[in-house]
């Protein structure tokens, strides 16, 4: 049959235009693949969001009528955990004792002594001795703590292989996507006119995205807190791609939904959209309200059932709509935690100096160079973001909006991170910083300086750094030491 060869010439330069993006990411996935080196043979030693993922299967298969999974879940509670992890780290646990009247009570204790004091859900302390304790029965159960949006991802992965998934390869096709995908939004606004950088300068800004940053060596490990972030960086990047211009409010949504049910402070990210929508090129609307009505309700609506499904995964596990799980890591034995909560001015000081100043040991023996547990400069670790202080590119009222934007977008994710009770700790640089390091690449593109040597040179040092990261970090401990803090 006849082709038509007007049709093909225009599909050729459609597609001609995903073909950079996807040598990119099959790049990207090589170049990480090697840097994990033997780590993708096998799930990580954290694989919290697979244990998860096994569960909400079995959640599913539960309330199907499923009698294998009715036998697993017998007597828990929802989310509770099917198996015991497989270690202490960063999992959620309390206490449920059935006192010898028949009485419940549930929370954690005081001391590690398990008698005495017991704190109950409501934060309420009771006396729990010998005496109060004799002929109860105590059952610990067991929670995942972190977002369950990588959860959600894994849940087709552990229907196969269970808790066998392997988390660092679907963490560096993810972080691989990333790579391809920023470069792809960057040529997109150099297209629509917002940046006036060329397909070379777009390419340096995604090498500097992609390996010139913490999210090379956090794409490297698998391991929860880690693909936590790199997930959470896709998930910001689809975002912004759908709600710039409003071009796809419901997609806008649906990805914001996922990157804040990844990293709890991208729920802060959805400030960006509600700016575009209110306050088109920085102004105020005073029209078209009907519009803008559907566009805020398509949006929302994902948002709000991710929220609602979050909000009810709290209350049933630990009776508190924000309890999300945190309080209760290492049964609640967290003693800056139960001192200060998990947000305070308390912790400031501290996640500044990560975030800025903290800065690697230099000395004159081996190993020559250590590293804070706590990470290091932001600035040093990948100084080229020095560059961000730049003239912004022309007076074009739509970048100055952008502008404008996306850096108070920055703002308002950063502030959780600075009063949070944990600076990123064990870390190679400060990790927390990939939340917001997708809106600071975009920035770049829109700043007025010159991709000099300067600027190229920044970029490769910063290729440098990261990369010496991902080979040392979690590898050769020699390197890091945890005296920078007290």
């Amino acid at each position: 049959m006849p082709q038509n060869p007007s049709k093909n010439k225009e599909a050729t330069p459609k597609l001609q235009k995903f073909y950079l993006p996807i040598a990119i990411f099959v790049t990207s996935t090589i170049i990480f693949s090697l840097f994990a080196f033997d780590r993708v043979t096998k799930a990580s030693s954290d694989p919290h969001f697979a244990y998860l993922a096994v569960t909400l299967n079995s959640m599913i298969a539960d309330a199907l009528g499923n009698n294998k999974a009715k036998a697993r879940r017998k007597n828990r509670v929802p989310f509770e955990l099917e198996k015991q992890p497989p270690h202490g780290n960063d999992w959620a646990n309390y206490d449920e004792i059935t006192l010898k009247d028949g009485t419940v009570v549930k929370g954690t204790w005081f001391d590690k002594r398990r008698n005495g004091r017991f704190r109950l859900f409501n934060g309420t302390a009771i006396i729990l001795g010998p005496k109060e304790l004799q002929g109860s029965k105590i059952r610990q159960r067991y929670f995942m703590s972190f977002p369950p949006g990588p959860s959600f991802v894994m849940m087709p992965f552990a229907s196969i292989f269970g808790y066998k998934t392997n988390d660092v390869i679907i963490t560096i096709l993810f972080a691989s996507f990333n790579v391809a995908f920023i470069f792809f939004l960057l040529m997109r606004l150099s297209e629509e006119g917002r940046s006036k950088r060329s397909r070379s300068e777009n390419l340096w800004l995604t090498v500097l995205f992609g390996f010139g940053t913490a999210h090379l060596w956090l794409s490297v490990m698998g391991q929860v807190w880690f693909t936590a972030l790199i997930m959470g960086a896709t998930f910001t990047l689809l975002y912004f791609f759908f709600a710039l211009d409003l071009r796809k409010p419901f997609f806008a949504g649906v990805f914001a939904a996922m990157a804040f049910a990844t990293r709890t402070p991208l729920l802060f990210g959805c400030l960006l959209f509600y700016i575009f929508v209110f306050f088109p090129d920085g102004k105020l609307r005073k029209s078209d309200w009907s519009e803008t009505f559907k566009k805020v309700t398509w949006f929302s609506i994902p948002c709000l059932v991710m929220g609602t499904f979050l909000l009810y995964s709290n209350y049933v596990r630990f009776e508190s709509l924000t309890e999300f799980g945190h309080s209760y890591l290492a049964g609640g034995a967290l003693e800056r935690v139960k001192n200060y909560g998990l947000f305070n001015f308390q912790f400031l000081s501290k996640n500044l100096a990560a975030l800025f100043t903290l800065l690697p040991r230099f000395q004159p023996n081996t190993p020559f160079i250590i590293v804070s547990k706590h990470g290091m400069s932001l600035l040093f670790a990948t100084p080229a973001f020095f560059y961000l202080i730049s003239r912004r590119r022309g007076d074009d009222s739509t970048n100055v909006f952008l502008h404008r934007a996306l850096w108070l977008t920055v703002f308002v994710i950063a502030v959780p991170h600075l009063l949070y009770q944990n600076t990123g700790f064990e870390q190679f640089s400060y990790r927390f910083s990939l939340d917001y390091t997708p809106y600071l690449i975009v920035l770049l593109a829109l700043g007025s300086f010159t991709f000099n040597r300067t600027f190229k040179a920044a970029v490769l040092f910063g290729v440098f750094v990261n990369a010496f990261g991902a080979v040392v970090f979690k590898r050769f401990s020699q390197f890091f030491s945890n005296s920078f803090f007290p």
